[in-house]
């Protein structure tokens, strides 16, 4: 028999530079997401932080919105 992976067709990636997948802040983020669209993510270490694959344009550019957001909160206070 043989066994077949279901494979979906990712639209970009992106990499969150100083996070990691145990980052408060980060499982904040995926528990967010699940509750918002019940699918899960392809989270993997990346070489400057967490790496993050998504299949849907619309959850891409909400992440990378919702992390400028954040790292323009905190330049001040890292400043």
């Amino acid at each position: 028999m043989v066994k077949r992976r279901k494979q979906e067709d990712a639209v970009g990636v992106l990499e969150f530079e100083g996070r990691s997948s145990d980052d408060p802040t980060f499982k904040q983020w995926l528990a967010d997401h699940k509750a918002r669209n019940g699918g899960k993510l392809r989270v993997s270490k990346g070489a400057t932080g967490v790496r993050v694959m998504f299949s849907k344009e619309a959850d891409m550019a909400f992440w990378k919105d919702r992390s400028d957001v954040e790292a323009k909160g905190r330049k001040p206070h890292a400043a």
